[in-house]
């Protein structure tokens, strides 16, 4: 599908990609579990609310302000805080349909430009946001949602005010933002999808999802849900870890086909000799649960042309496109909020 857009020409930096080391806790790391807490899912929820009524200012303007193709450094504070991210706007835009938008949140110790560096995002055509996250334990960027930070980060409004910035733009389609991640920042994005409004997809890569401080259930809004993960990543394990709270993607699969209210068997098909999907389509409110399930590889980005973490990177599946076509076959619809 081909999206338009108007964009208003201004002078932007383009951010230059920072390599940064680790994702999420390294292989051998002690046992996190409990190491930090965070708010219930009603106290996530009323925090966003303050800071929707806080009416929060980006700097830049609009998300639709900057050249074709070109990625621009904003801020806006949160619970005074300096929040910073990157939004990039898609290559061709011309007068017309509004386009989709992603926000994108880095794994532990990564910041947003070297996620935007080997996501390939920016080749999709939508507004995406990579969003920078805040030193936690052991001096690196983390999210809340996992064992890292805590309420005291405000993960949950920062997010919250970047879907309002995109909602209120008008070069995005308010029916289409989506949330995605790697490692943590997917634990992250999963537990923001299960607490913001305006949310329509949650995509995640080698997703971190923590018992203990993830706010998804198996009750709430139903969200159209996508999950790809490496069977040999050895810093997330497929089949989860309790000693660090860790869900396996099994039981992660089982919460959500919960929260969609999904009915019967997941429907496989093997879409590459390394990569089986599995989808549950039979859910409440048009929302699906998608995992793809990849024989052998990595803590890595599927399709990544650069490193992207630690193990094999498979090529079969571009994890880029395949969030947005994710994305643009489940639009928020009335029912799902």
């Amino acid at each position: 599908m081909k999206h338009q857009l108007h964009a208003v020409a201004v002078t932007v930096s383009v951010l230059a990609a920072v390599p940064t080391a680790g994702c999420a806790g390294a292989p051998g790391s002690p046992p996190v579990r409990g190491a930090a807490s965070a708010p219930a899912t009603g106290a996530a929820a009323t925090r966003v609310a303050a800071s929707a009524a806080a009416n929060a200012q980006v700097s830049g303007g609009s998300a639709c302000a900057g050249a074709p193709n070109s990625s621009v450094t904003h801020t806006v504070e949160v619970a005074g805080k300096v929040r910073t991210f990157i939004a990039h706007l898609p290559a061709g835009p011309a007068p017309g349909a509004k386009v989709p938008a992603i926000i994108a949140f880095p794994g532990r110790g990564e910041d947003a430009g070297r996620l935007e560096a080997y996501s390939g995002l920016d080749a999709v055509d939508a507004v995406v946001l990579y969003a920078q996250g805040l030193d936690g334990k052991g001096g690196k960027p983390s999210w809340e949602a996992t064992p890292y930070l805590g309420a005291e980060a405000h993960d949950y409004e920062f997010a919250g005010d970047l879907v309002r910035w995109l909602a209120g733009s008008g070069c995005v389609d308010p029916a289409r933002i989506g949330l995605a991640g790697k490692s943590d920042g997917a634990g992250f994005a999963a537990s923001a999808g299960c607490t913001l409004d305006g949310v329509a997809t949650v995509a995640t890569v080698s997703g971190a999802f923590y018992q203990d401080v993830n706010h998804c259930s198996g009750r709430g809004r139903p969200v159209a849900t996508l999950n790809m993960h490496g069977t040999a990543d050895p810093v997330i394990p497929y089949d989860g870890n309790p000693d660090r709270g860790l869900y396996s993607t099994d039981a992660w699969l089982r919460l959500w086909q919960q929260r969609d209210r999904c009915t019967g068997a997941g429907t496989d098909q093997d879409l590459a000799p390394d990569v089986t999907s599995t989808t549950w389509s039979t859910c409440a409110d048009s929302t699906v649960v998608v995992n793809y399930r990849i024989a052998g590889g990595g803590h890595t980005w599927p399709g990544a042309s650069v490193s992207s973490g630690p193990g094999g990177t498979t090529h079969s599946i571009d994890a880029a496109r395949t969030i947005l076509d994710f994305l643009d076959a489940h639009p928020r619809t009335p029912a799902t909020g």
